[in-house]
C-alpha cells in the first residue's frame, strides 16, 4: 500500500496542512481544518503517517513566502487528476510571484482558448494551494473570482490574504480589489 506522509505547518497567517508521497507533494491544504485535510487524505486510499521531516523544505519556503519574499515552489509534485487538470495546474504554477492571470488567459496558455470555464473548474480542484498559486487566478474583467471552489466571504478573504502577502492587495477587509486595477498585474 502506498504511504503518504503529512504534517501541519504553522505560519503567522494560520496552519497549512501538507502531504507528500515518495514522488512528491500530493496535498497542500491552505488555512483549512485538520478534519477536512484528513478527509482528503483518506480519498487517496493510502496509508498515512505524520512525518514533519519530509516537509522541511516546503515549511522553509512557505515561511519565506508568508514574509512577503518571492518564493519558487519548484518541489517535486505527485499530481492526481485528469490530464487536462494537470495541464492547467502546471500553467498556474508558471504564474510569477506578484503577477496574476485569468481563467481565459490560462485557457489560451494551454492552447484551448474556448475552455475558460473548464479551466475554472480545474483551478477549483487544485490539490496544492499556495504551491500551485490558484490565488493568482482572477476573472478577465479584473474581478477577484472564486477561491477554494467557492465564492463565500471566508474563502475570498483567504484569497485576499494571499494576494496581500504577495503585495497585490493593500488589505483583506472591505473588498480591497475594488480599489486596485487587478488587470494591471497580468503579464
Amino acid at each position: 500500500m502506498e504511504k503518504v506522509f503529512y504534517d501541519e505547518i504553522k505560519l503567522p497567517v494560520g496552519s497549512v496542512w501538507a502531504a507528500t508521497t515518495e514522488k512528491g507533494l500530493v496535498r497542500v491544504h491552505a488555512l483549512g481544518t485538520e478534519e477536512r485535510f484528513m478527509a482528503g487524505l483518506k480519498r487517496l486510499r493510502a496509508e498515512s503517517a505524520p512525518d514533519p521531516d519530509r516537509l522541511h523544505e516546503l515549511r522553509e519556503r512557505l515561511n519565506r513566502w508568508v514574509e512577503g519574499k518571492p518564493t519558487e515552489f519548484d518541489l517535486p509534485f505527485d499530481l492526481r487528476g485528469t490530464e487536462f487538470q494537470k495541464e492547467v495546474w502546471h500553467a498556474i504554477h508558471r504564474i510569477p510571484y506578484g503577477k496574476l492571470s485569468s481563467y481565459g488567459l490560462l485557457a489560451k496558455d494551454i492552447g484551448r482558448p474556448a475552455a475558460a470555464r473548464a479551466v475554472g473548474n480545474a483551478v477549483g480542484a487544485n490539490p496544492l494551494g499556495i504551491v500551485i498559486p490558484c490565488h493568482r487566478v482572477i476573472w478577465s474583467n479584473g474581478g477577484i473570482g472564486g477561491f477554494g471552489g467557492g465564492y463565500e466571504k471566508d474563502s475570498l478573504d483567504v484569497k485576499r490574504l494571499f494576494l496581500k502577502v504577495e503585495g497585490i492587495l493593500p488589505r483583506v477587509e472591505d473588498k480591497p480589489e475594488e480599489d486596485v486595477d487587478l488587470k494591471s498585474f497580468f503579464p
